[in-house]
Formats: structure tokens, sequence, C-alpha cells
């Protein structure tokens, strides 16, 4: 057979024997006196085995060892230890990328949702995005408010993106927007910790007090009972990093930064068995 018969036969071209040629998966068949290769049967085999390793999915760079540990026909060795460890490997790489591309799916399946309802795309769950968006666009929400539940959302949404966000802050921020006493109260007390900016921390040191027990006590379900999973950083009152050196990436102005600082560590001292929030 000539290389375009054998290619043909194999279901694959002859560029491609020619490449394994190169990669010396498949040896070269001599030339005959009229300058052709000639292949035989027994080529055509290890081809179409090469073909259907390539196909399953095994590295080319693998291919020759587990042909020569399968025998390469019917009377060799039995499958070496090697060949079962690169087979279960590539077996354990496709249940990831299956793993990976259900997550995927179920991603796509809730954005194409969002979409069909004209509603603006989001990684938080659809309740709480539902939430956020009902009450940044109710007429009852403060200028204010709404300026710092927008801050608060991004951040929420900051965290869940970078998979830092802990238990129950989004179960935390779905009940708190659900519930219209402590929704209200909330947006009033934002209202209260935007009016904060621009404010000389010591002249509203009573305010920052206030402010910081009314959500200390409006979030004390978070933490409380949680093994010291707390409510996360989130841009305003519902943020606060460990370290106090890094609330200046989070909240700018002084006074407001006192209000999250203060939160912080209200949630530490208060969390069960001594633990910290996040």
């Amino acid at each position: 057979m000539r290389i375009g018969q054998v290619a043909e036969l194999a279901g694959t071209t002859t560029r491609t024997v020619r490449y394994y040629h190169r990669l010396g998966l498949l040896d070269e068949p001599p030339r005959r006196s009229n300058g052709y290769r000639e292949y035989a049967m027994p080529d055509a085999i290890r081809l179409m085995r090469i073909r259907w390793l390539a196909e399953s999915g095994v590295p080319l760079e693998s291919v020759a060892g587990m042909l020569d540990g399968a025998g390469g026909g019917t009377a060799g060795p039995p499958m070496a230890r090697p060949v079962e460890a690169d087979l279960t490997a590539l077996i354990a790489g496709i249940d990831e990328q299956r793993a990976v591309l259900a997550r995927r799916r179920t991603r796509l399946a809730a954005m194409l949702d969002d979409a069909h309802h004209c509603r603006p795309l989001s990684p938080l769950p659809a309740r709480l995005a539902g939430l956020f968006r009902d009450v940044l666009v109710a007429e009852s929400t403060t200028p204010a408010a709404r300026a710092a539940l927008q801050i608060e959302q991004d951040m929420v949404e900051a965290l869940t993106l970078s998979g830092k966000a802990p238990d129950g802050l989004l179960d935390g921020f779905t009940g708190l927007l659900a519930d219209p006493d402590r929704r209200t109260r909330y947006l009033d007390l934002l209202g209260r910790w935007a009016e904060l900016e621009h404010r000389d921390p010591e002249a509203v040191r009573e305010e920052i007090a206030a402010i910081t027990e009314a959500l200390a006590g409006l979030m004390a379900h978070w933490y409380e009972g949680g093994g010291g999973d707390g409510p996360a950083a989130a841009g305003t009152a519902g943020d606060a990093p460990q370290d106090p050196a890094l609330l200046g990436d989070v909240v700018n102005d002084p006074a407001q930064r006192e209000v999250v600082a203060r939160l912080h560590r209200r949630i530490r001292t208060s969390a069960p068995h001594g633990g910290s929030a996040p």
C-alpha cells in the first residue's frame, strides 16, 4: 500500500502519517526499487491503533508506551503498570473536566434565565440578587442609602467571585433584605453611615458608636452560634478586613472606616469560643 492508501484506511491524512514517522510512532517502510515506500498490513494496523488512542484522548507522547505496554498485537505481554497509571490519570482528567463543565452549565443556565427575564447578570444567588435590585430601585430608598447599598452589593459580589465569602454571608444578606422591618432599619443605618463622610471622627464619636452598636445588633444572628463565622467584609458596615491597615483599601473616609473597624472588633469579640470573624 502507498502512503495515501494506508492513510485512507486509517481515516487520516498523509501529512499525519509523516508526522507520526517524525515522532517515531510509526516506522517508515523501506523504499522499493521504484522509489516508493510500500506499507504492509502491520503498518496499517499500527497506524489505526495510534489513531484509536489519539482520538480517545491519549497524548501522542504516551502512545508509544501504551502500544508497547499493550503488546501492540494479540500475543503481546500484559499491560504494564505505567500504562494503567496513565489511563487512570486520563480518566481522572476527564472526570474533572466533566465536573467543570457541569458547573459552567449551571452558571450559564442561571445567566440565561436572567437574560430571558431582562435581569442584570450577577454571580449572587437569584433571590439575593433580586432583593438587592428591588431595594436599589425602590422609591423609599434614599439616595445616600442607595449609594451605600450599591457598594455593599459590589463587595458581596467580589467576595463571592473570589471564593472568600464566609459561611452565612449570602444567607445573612438574604434574610436581612427579605425582612421588611430589618431591611428598613438597615437602610436607615446605611444612610447614617453615608452621612459620616467628610466628618471629623472626633466630632461624630457618639454617632460612630451608635451606628456600630445598631449594626452589631442587627447582624448578631450572623455570627452567634456560628463557630466564629461572622459576616464577611463588605464595602460598608458588613465588611471588616482583619488587618486594620487594609481598611483604607475598602473604605477611604476616616469616620466611616472607624465604624467598620469597630464593627469588626465587635464581631470578633462576640464570636463563640473566641473565634474571629473573617
